[in-house]
């Protein structure tokens, strides 16, 4: 699993992390239909907030750091 985070490109990076904004738990924009409209005002990001979020936090640093590992071993192996 964590070879296909390193050889994905960013365009894959940015869809995923367009698809957890739009996750009702992530309360980042509110659907109507395939629409994603972003909500006014802040998230209160509280004690729920966090234990219903932290696996997907957890796994988005993990690819961040095997992401950014694999960039760096392609520059600096040019």
């Amino acid at each position: 699993m964590k070879e296909e985070w390193g050889t994905a490109n960013p365009r894959d990076w940015a869809n995923e992390s367009f698809a957890i904004t739009r996750a009702p738990a992530t309360k980042y924009c509110v659907q109507h239909g395939s629409s994603c409209d972003a909500r006014s005002g802040a998230v209160d990001i509280d004690h729920g907030y966090v234990e219903t979020n932290i696996k997907i936090v957890r796994q988005q640093l993990q690819k961040a750091g095997v992401r950014l590992a694999h960039l760096l071993e392609t520059a600096l192996h040019r």
